[in-house]
């Protein structure tokens, strides 16, 4: 099974999303010719989102999905056609199980674990707008403190392409708590987006890809802390009647 349902029936008009929440990678793959020690790493997914992402769908009571499978067999947040969809190097560490992949062995993984989890993220979004409201579509991400020798300054960003509504709306919120927030930061929803544009810009329903820096979450304290967080500003932002606004851009 390509993917995870969390509480299915949730009330919420909300939708949770989180495609990086795994590092699982089946045996048959023999871990990409990867170490544990490699796979425990951001290269294999999202430190600490999963986690947060559970715990959120338990206290808004909302629906969550979350792929069951590493980013590194293939990514559900890049286009078929984008660059990275089966990274051969990931933050200077070889992934020597993707490399010489024939069309087949690539066919393989989308119809595996890329196709099924989308079209079970189309399925439970349009239950929840079937009952006449454009459900908010939360798009949850981790990201590592340190990249290409930088020290990544944010707590968190909010990532959105042509739609700012929960985007603008959370930041201000979380930027009054005393956290530094980045717009389109550490990574432009111009450029990494995927998920959003299919799931969220399509169908014109308010969307965001919040991104959390690793350290923040990973530990048992951050992780509920960054919970406590979230769930108190998503329950205040979706009052805001632009948040019940389909948008057709």
């Amino acid at each position: 099974m390509a993917f995870e349902i969390i509480n299915p029936a949730g009330k919420a008009n909300i939708v949770l999303i989180s495609e990086h929440a795994s590092n699982h990678i089946p045996a048959e793959f023999d871990n990409l010719g990867l170490s544990e020690e490699q796979l425990a790493l951001h290269i294999a997914w999202d430190i600490g989102i999963g986690e947060v992402t559970r715990n959120l769908s338990k206290m808004l009571d909302a629906p969550a999905i979350l792929a069951t499978f590493s980013r590194l067999l293939i990514d559900a947040n890049r286009s078929l056609d984008q660059h990275g969809l089966i990274p051969t190097r990931s933050d200077g560490h070889e992934i020597y199980g993707n490399h010489d992949l024939s069309e087949d062995d690539i066919k393989a993984r989308i119809e595996r674990f890329y196709q099924p989890f989308h079209d079970e993220t189309d399925t439970l979004i349009q239950r929840k707008a079937g009952n006449g409201h454009a459900p908010i579509i939360f798009n949850m991400h981790s990201f590592t403190p340190h990249m290409n020798g930088f020290e990544r300054p944010w707590h968190s960003g909010m990532l959105w392409n042509r739609d700012e509504r929960v985007a603008k709306a959370l930041m201000k919120r979380l930027e009054n708590r005393g956290y530094h927030v980045g717009d389109n930061e550490p990574y432009s929803g111009q450029e990494l987006n995927h998920t959003m544009n299919r799931h969220g810009t399509q169908h014109g329903f308010p969307h965001v890809n919040i991104e959390i820096r690793q350290n923040e979450i990973d530990s048992t304290i951050g992780i509920d802390k960054w919970s406590d967080v979230l769930a108190t500003e998503i329950i205040a932002i979706r009052e805001i009647p632009e948040m019940a606004e389909v948008i057709h851009y």
